[in-house]
């Protein structure tokens, strides 16, 4: 196994795991109890069909929503029928918002991250309640979700968390509740601290996102973090500041204001408005895209290979982030990909699995993948949307790539959804 970042280590488990796991995994019955412990993150995926959502990959917990826990290598339907606007995919745990903003979890509970107040798992998507016992999280606009965590974004722009919060992701500073005090995760839905020492307000909240143990939200242009910050993912120096449990402000971002963020594994992304992405924290696989490998809680432009040497990536419309590696699609459907490639996750081609540490394109048929309208990361996974086809590449170890079968996927191929 390469070199790891300790934030990542644990969410990238299923580099170590999937050879233990892979014949139960793809069995052909079907579990009907779940694991003691969850031991596969990102290996489920979700993606819209004529107006239905389709699941697939690894269903250990009931993430894909489908009524049992058979995993599956094609796309099949949810049990039931939901006209879902949005969704994020947790590590063993799916979320996603209706047409008329009621929210709904599925799959893995241990620590209440479906949000219905008890850690027993679901297999079909299920509703949040409120503090009262009463379903009120509605009126939502966006969703995310963490490893063990959730976060719904309202109309209203006040924001909502529940799950795991042992390192201060659900962002609810001294505002805990006497169960997170007590165990150390909510089972209910509580509002994100809007308290912070940062010189601007937490308002006006306009999108937000999460992966491992942190969160992020973009609000009055500029870019909010909480949670773990042990490879500085916060902004934060990380020989100081090992978690911050309210939203404070990342400095260092130079301009004229953020039009997108993602989250990774162990690090984080900003889009700014002059197309230009940012990144901090984890980087031991070069997934800050700056040329380095080396650690960074300060945040620095993604760079390309120019001919006399490095420039600013630039142009960029829309970044994603997996657990270890960036995807950036410019305002033309250019697709870049960078960081870790051990899963050909970067879709440079077969014979290619070294690392980058800067923006490389991404190739279909031997030529730049272009025309792309949307692109998604995942776990070690890619996605990119070019007409009605999602082309996927990457770790499709249990079939989290649609493609029918499971393996390697290096190079970009049509997926079932």
């Amino acid at each position: 196994m390469r070199n790891l970042s300790k934030t990542a280590i644990m969410f990238a488990t299923v580099l170590a795991f999937t050879s233990i796991l892979f014949s139960c995994g793809n069995s052909s019955s079907t579990p009907t109890t779940v694991p003691n412990s969850a031991t596969i993150f990102y290996a489920h995926n979700l993606a819209f069909r004529n107006s239905s959502t389709f699941s697939t990959g690894y269903n250990a917990f009931g993430q894909l929503g489908s009524g049992d826990l058979g995993n599956r290598t094609q796309p099949g339907p949810l049990n039931g029928v939901f006209s879902f606007k949005g969704f994020a995919l947790g590590g063993v745990h799916s979320v996603a918002f209706s047409n008329d903003s009621t929210v709904r979890t599925w799959g893995y509970n241990g620590f209440g991250q479906l949000g219905n107040g008890t850690t027993t798992f679901s297999s079909i998507p299920i509703k949040p309640v409120g503090t009262s016992g009463v379903v009120h999280i509605s009126r939502v606009k966006a969703v995310a979700a963490g490893g063990f965590h959730t976060l719904a974004l309202a109309k209203d722009n006040k924001l909502w968390a529940w799950g795991k919060n042992d390192l201060g992701q659900l962002g609810v500073g001294a505002a805990a509740t006497a169960e997170i005090k007590e165990k150390g995760y909510s089972t209910v839905p509580v509002e994100v601290s809007s308290a912070t020492v940062s010189p601007l307000p937490f308002t006006n909240i306009s999108s937000i996102a999460a992966n491992g143990h942190h969160s992020l939200a973009r609000a009055n242009g500029k870019v909010w973090a909480w949670g773990l910050n042990s490879s500085g993912q916060l902004g934060v120096d990380p020989a100081t500041t090992g978690a911050m449990s309210a939203p404070n402000m990342v400095f260092g971002i130079l301009s004229s204001g953020v039009s997108g963020i993602a989250a990774g594994g162990g690090f984080s992304y900003a889009v700014d408005r002059d197309g230009h992405v940012w990144a901090w924290g984890a980087n031991e696989n070069g997934q800050l895209g700056n040329g380095t490998t080396t650690l960074n809680f300060t945040p620095g432009k993604v760079q390309q290979k120019v001919a006399t040497g490095l420039a600013d990536l630039a142009g960029i419309v829309q970044v994603a982030a997996g657990i270890q590696h960036g995807l950036a699609r410019d305002g033309v459907g250019n697709v870049w990909a960078w960081g870790y490639n051990f899963f050909g996750q970067l879709g440079l081609g077969s014979n290619n699995t070294s690392d980058s540490p800067v923006a490389v394109q991404v190739l279909l048929n031997g030529k730049q993948l272009t025309d792309a309208t949307d692109i998604r990361a995942f776990g070690s996974s890619s996605m990119a949307k070019v007409g009605n086809v999602w082309y996927v590449w990457g770790d499709n170890s249990f079939g989290q790539l649609g493609i029918g079968s499971t393996g390697t996927v290096p190079i970009p191929v049509p997926s079932g959804f």
